[in-house]
């Protein structure tokens, strides 16, 4: 099932005895959890005794069994209870070899469940859109067959999260350019919690009526701030230490924090340097590669590494992260001078 349309079904009928939330996209984990809070206490949620009708077992910590006997024993405040398993994923043996044999209790539960109990169990350590991570998925939702309903939390579509974006500013009175607000989507990489957590943050900079700039965006959203250091890594590349020098003062005027501007460059070329080594050649060889090691790089920004990998040397990118290095250093002791410290390195970096 996905989310939307058990959003749909809980808006029509009564929530069912169990359901298993599989995946770590956030904003509709965040939406159905909320709705069936909703759905099962009913008027009971937000009153006095709501804080009772909710229980959660972390099941890193507790077995599962646990959480079926509480399901099993009837509450002494009496009502409907929601009973949530996190970290659901946890219950299953480890290592390659290890066989994953659903506890008898589970069947045995949801076969006769207690009247009035919900159990929610969440397994959102894994990701749909990796391969590997996709096979865990299905060996997760194997183990936990038994629970009547599954949701698949994937993550969105570029054109899916450009509407739930679009949505949100709608919903927020928001006044923003779609090219920015597509902008916008594109550096978060399609992320509609993050989105809808920024767009709140610009809704309440911004004010009603005003409407949201580039400049507005670069200055809440720390994704946003890098965009300089592009420009900034650009003139290096091409040794243009008057325009280096330009882009600089610009960032100081900004009234940018050089040790952290520093160690975003240094992240930048850390990122160059490895897209260089591999020989990558393309936007998707590039967002690919550095998924596998946990980061996720949306399409733009993929093509502003590849434009840098074309324009240093292995050699430059390693000396340019050992006068990094030295830079961060030097920022770290008493009393540096921030100004100075940074041309130091310009100069260094453009000789």
């Amino acid at each position: 099932m996905k989310p939307r349309e058990m959003l749909q079904n809980l808006g029509r009928s009564a929530a069912a005895p169990g359901y298993l939330f599989l995946g770590n996209e956030q904003y509709f984990r965040d939406r159905c959890r909320l709705a069936l809070r909703k759905a099962v206490l009913g008027e009971q949620d937000g009153a006095d005794g709501s804080a009772k009708a909710v229980t959660e077992f972390n099941l890193t910590e507790s077995p599962i069994e646990e959480l079926i006997d509480d399901a099993r024993t009837l509450s002494l405040f009496g009502g409907p209870r929601l009973i949530v398993g996190r970290h659901a994923e946890a219950v299953l043996p480890r290592g390659a070899g290890a066989k994953a044999v659903p506890p008898p209790e589970l069947a045995r539960y949801f076969s006769d469940p207690t009247p009035g109990i919900t159990i929610l169990l969440e397994a959102a350590r894994y990701d749909w859109s990796s391969r590997d991570d996709k096979s865990k998925l299905e060996r997760v939702a194997k183990f936990y067959a038994a629970v009547p309903v599954r949701v698949d939390l994937e993550r969105l579509s570029e054109r899916d999260a450009l509407a739930g974006a679009q949505s949100i500013a709608k919903r927020l009175g928001l006044s923003i350019a779609p090219d920015v607000l597509t902008e916008l989507a594109e550096m978060l990489a399609n992320d509609l919690a993050r989105i809808s957590n920024d767009l709140e943050k610009l809704s309440l900079y911004a004010g009603p009526g005003k409407q949201v700039t580039r400049e507005d965006i670069e200055l809440l959203v720390p994704e946003a701030r890098q965009s300089g250091m592009y420009e900034f890594s650009d003139a290096l590349a091409h040794k243009d230490r008057g325009r280096a020098l330009d882009i600089l003062d610009t960032l100081a005027q900004g009234g940018e924090y050089w040790p952290m501007q520093i160690n975003l460059l240094a992240g930048l070329f850390r990122q160059t340097l490895i897209v260089k080594e591999e020989r990558l050649t393309n936007p998707n060889q590039v967002s690919g590669a550095f998924q596998k090691r946990g980061m996720r790089i949306w399409p733009a920004r993929a093509r502003q590494i590849l434009d840098m990998a074309r324009q240093f040397t292995i050699d430059e990118l390693e000396s340019a992260l050992i006068e990094l290095f030295k830079a961060d250093r030097d920022l770290r002791r008493e009393r540096p001078d921030d100004r100075i410290i940074v041309e130091q390195l310009v100069v260094r970096l453009t000789a």
